[in-house]
C-alpha cells in the first residue's frame, strides 16, 4: 500500500505521529509529543500490524534525517572526548616531572 494513501485512511493524531518520524526523523517519543499523546500510545498502536507496517515505512523514509540530527546533537562532535580531571579534558603524555 502506498504510504501516502494510507496516511489518508488514519485518525489525525496517528497521521501526525508518521509524518513527524518520515519528514523530520523525529523519536517516538518526540512524534508523540507533536501529537500531543504520550509515547506508550505509539508503542500501543503499534500492535496493529498495518500500522506498524506503516511506521516501518516512514522510518525508512526518515532514516537519513535521523542519522544527521544523531551526528549534529553528538556531544563529541569534531572536538575529542574529556580524558579524566585535572587537566582540561586533555590527555596527559607524561606521568613524571
Amino acid at each position: 500500500m502506498d504510504f501516502t494513501a494510507a496516511l489518508s485512511a488514519l485518525p489525525w493524531r496517528r497521521r501526525i505521529v508518521l509524518i513527524k518520524i518520515a519528514e523530520e526523523g523525529a523519536t517516538f517519543p518526540e512524534a508523540a509529543a507533536a501529537a500531543g499523546i504520550d509515547r506508550r500510545a505509539v508503542t500501543y498502536w503499534r500492535a496493529d500490524p498495518e500500522f506498524d507496517a506503516l511506521v516501518r515505512q516512514a522510518r525508512d523514509l526518515g532514516a537519513e534525517k535521523r542519522a544527521h540530527l544523531l551526528w549534529v546533537k553528538h556531544p563529541f562532535r569534531g572536538r575529542r572526548p574529556p580524558t579524566g580531571k585535572g587537566h582540561g579534558g586533555k590527555p596527559r603524555f607524561s606521568y613524571g616531572r
